[in-house]
């Protein structure tokens, strides 16, 4: 596995590099990879938490609370692994199972870019190099920037044109909200 390989392979998927599929293993073996990194995200993700609920201290005036890392776990593994199986879903439906595998692994993969990316942010945060509006500006472009990184990757990779790319990555987003938001409201 060369996980700066892939993650440079995100810029090619998402750019106009050619050549997107020689930075992925696109196989079985890299698929389960993919999915790894996936469950991975949960890191870059607790430090987010951990800098939001740092935040919330500081303006109510207590102490940090720290949230139940198996809550987290299922609430953000929930949100993290509902895209491959909608993912099968929309595939099937619309005939397009020879292109899923390549399309979860490049989505696996750009979303763990975004995670680090976000969990840095908020890292400098909680060591005190960066306010916290900058942080969660930056966790704000990410999730908007999946919504875009979908689309292009619904385009590019799963083969489907722009305005059914555009609806197909909103369902995709508004699926992964729901799981969060029945989540958090169950808790």
């Amino acid at each position: 596995m060369k996980p700066l390989k892939h993650l440079l392979g995100v810029f090619a998927v998402l750019g106009r590099w050619p050549d997107w599929e020689s930075y992925f293993d696109l196989s079985r073996r890299g698929l389960r990879v993919a999915l790894v990194v996936l469950a991975l995200c949960l890191l870059p993700l607790w430090v987010v938490v951990m800098g939001m609920q740092d935040q919330r201290a500081q303006l109510l005036d207590t102490a940090v609370a720290r949230p139940n890392l198996l809550s987290f776990a299922l609430i953000i593994g929930l949100w993290l692994f509902s895209f491959p199986a909608l993912a099968y879903l929309i595939a099937m439906i619309f005939e397009r199972a020879d292109r899923t595998r390549a399309w979860i692994i490049t989505r696996c993969w750009s979303v763990f870019a975004l995670c680090l990316v976000t969990g840095l942010a908020f890292g400098l945060y909680l060591l005190g190099v960066v306010p916290f509006m900058a942080a969660n500006g930056i966790a704000f472009a990410a999730f908007l920037g999946l919504l875009a990184v979908d689309i292009r990757l619904l385009s590019k990779v799963a083969g489907f044109p722009l305005g059914m790319a555009t609806l197909l990555g909103c369902v995709i987003m508004a699926v992964g909200l729901t799981f969060i938001q029945l989540s958090l409201s169950a808790g």
